[in-house]
């Protein structure tokens, strides 16, 4: 077994996960960050590399303003107000590290990538690993799966994993910071690297955590879906000639009455894009029409980019469609990044609270960069305050594996990934959603009927994706409205009547039933909606 003691646990090695064991280890402590894959895989690195803070012409204020009014007002107003306070700082610290920055259309801060095949999203975490790699006080563990987080006294106390080779590893330390990210790839259809499925959604519920606004599933609505294209997103800093049209060469934008550009609808109005697109498609295929853009533009990211994957987006218009891109729910936490287990901090995507029901275009880079210098300061501090404590480990798992004996994981993850589609895609009903409970019921007692002679990294996922997979679909059920990303054919508009609060998902853990409960939203939050 391979045991290791650290100050400060980082699970995770995305953005907020890199800026965390950075600021922690600057901060005096012994790091231990932990990536079940490459240090450089994740959604991080295949990221637009933009975030969005307030700048000269947008204050503090009017960026909050903003912000709670893209998450339909259930935000945590708190968590808000600090990105609004501290983004430019962190940005600074950015450019003081030496990573090449720029400013894109005024509001958005960008990683230029130099004239470099390099994506803006791998030019900045490779500009952060490089401030990583060489700090003694940083031991990196690649090619490692948590499965489960330690208890000890109370309080976080690090955690157990298996390695690749199908080593136990058990890590102690006095502050753990859970940052790995989100769930997107537990759906058919998605813009995330391929091992996005929600893990640290399933390591808090099996901690005794709570998960909040799991029903706001961010779709983007403008992702590649022609044969030879990867399933990525369109850049929403479209040139003035870009149009979305349908299969009759209608433009969407007109048709269904936004006031806004395209630039704007992409990005502060997701939903609605979403939810017209998704009709249209039911209908025929749409497009993004490129080829009333001049030739200069062509010369310069973002369009630079497009021509190298294909010559095609200057002929004829590209087929899109809607896909699963970020989760605004996940695990609470405080202006200090503080989950409700003392000595357990999170950051990035897999938190709730900053983005409500809908996301502002930007803020998921911004998130991760504000809470995950926030998370490392604070749990630094939680570790050094617990010099004299020394956190203990108990094993209690048996033979490890990578792989899945009975070889029914792959499957499955197909299989959940359809359901979820199906069931928990853009446009949703009751019905619908009690079937997609009722699949993934019916398919965890089929693996229950084959337990594998070995606990292992894919059953282990598995099973988490099974649980995130109803979270989901158990908190949509739940909220009998539309809102923000979430959207009820069946209730299709808005109540703050009886809705204007947060659905929180707590999983008993002897049952395996997941429990819900309602978290109000202050009362001056509530009138400043009115």
């Amino acid at each position: 077994m391979n045991r290791i003691e650290t100050d400060v646990l980082v699970i995770g090695s995305g953005l907020a996960g890199m800026m965390a064991a950075l600021t922690a280890a600057r901060m005096g402590c012994k790091v231990v960050l932990v990536s079940k894959l490459s240090l450089r895989s994740g959604n991080s690195g295949i990221s637009a590399g933009a975030w969005f803070v307030p700048w000269e012409e947008l204050s503090s204020d009017q960026y909050t303003d903003l912000v709670m009014d893209t998450g339909k007002g259930i935000n945590n107003r708190e968590l808000v107000r600090v990105i609004a306070e501290r983004g430019e700082g962190v940005t600074q610290r950015l450019r003081n590290m030496r990573l090449p920055l720029a400013r894109l259309v005024d509001r958005y801060w960008i990683v230029d990538t130099q004239g470099s095949r390099k994506g803006p999203g791998m030019t900045l975490v490779d500009g952060i690993l490089q401030h990583i790699l060489p700090d003694d006080r940083i031991t990196t563990l690649a090619s490692t799966y948590i499965l489960d987080l330690a208890v000890d006294e109370g309080r976080a106390s690090g955690a157990t994993g298996v390695s690749k080779a199908g080593d136990p590893v058990a890590i102690s330390a006095r502050s753990v910071i859970l940052a790995t990210g989100g769930g997107g790839s537990i759906y058919r259809r998605n813009d995330n690297h391929g091992r996005m499925i929600g893990d640290g959604y399933r390591i808090a519920l099996e901690a005794g955590l709570s998960l909040r606004d799991m029903e706001f599933v961010q779709f983007y609505p403008l992702v590649f879906s022609e044969p030879r294209l990867a399933a990525i997103i369109a850049d929403d800093s479209f040139p003035r000639e870009v149009r979305v049209i349908n299969a009759e060469g209608e433009d969407i934008i007109t048709k269904y009455g936004f006031a806004t550009d395209l630039n704007e609808a992409a990005g502060s109005c997701r939903d609605q894009l979403t939810i017209a697109i998704s009709k249209e498609k039911e209908m025929g295929d749409v497009y993004l029409d490129y080829t009333g853009v001049p030739e200069e533009p062509w010369r310069h990211p973002p369009l630079d980019r497009l021509v190298r994957m294909s010559s095609d987006f200057r002929t004829r218009p590209i087929a899109v469609a809607p896909a699963v891109h970020f989760f605004m729910g996940g695990v609470e936490i405080d202006v200090h990044a503080q989950t409700n287990l003392p000595g357990l901090f999170a950051a990035g995507e897999v938190t709730s609270g900053l983005h409500g029901a809908n996301r502002l275009g930007g803020n998921a880079l911004a998130e991760c960069l504000v809470f995950g210098e926030i998370a490392g300061e604070s749990a630094a501090r939680y570790a050094r305050e617990s010099r004299s404590w020394k956190p203990t480990v108990q094993w209690t798992k048996g033979e490890l594996a990578w792989r899945d004996d009975t070889g029914l994981a792959a499957r499955f993850f197909q299989e959940v990934q359809d359901v979820l589609w199906v069931h928990g895609g853009p446009i949703r009903n009751g019905k619908s959603l009690r079937e997609g409970l009722s699949k993934v019921d019916a398919m965890e007692a089929q693996l229950a009927e084959h337990e594998p002679e070995r606990v292992s990294m894919e059953r282990t996922a598995l099973a988490g994706c099974l649980l995130v997979s109803k979270t989901i679909m158990r908190a949509s059920l739940e909220r009998e409205e539309s809102r923000g990303a979430h959207y009820r054919e069946d209730f299709p508009r808005s109540d703050d009547t009886v809705w204007f609060k947060n659905i929180v998902l707590h999983l008993d853990r002897e049952r395996r039933d997941l429990v819900v409960s309602y978290s109000d939203l202050p009362r001056q939050q509530r009138e400043m909606r009115r």
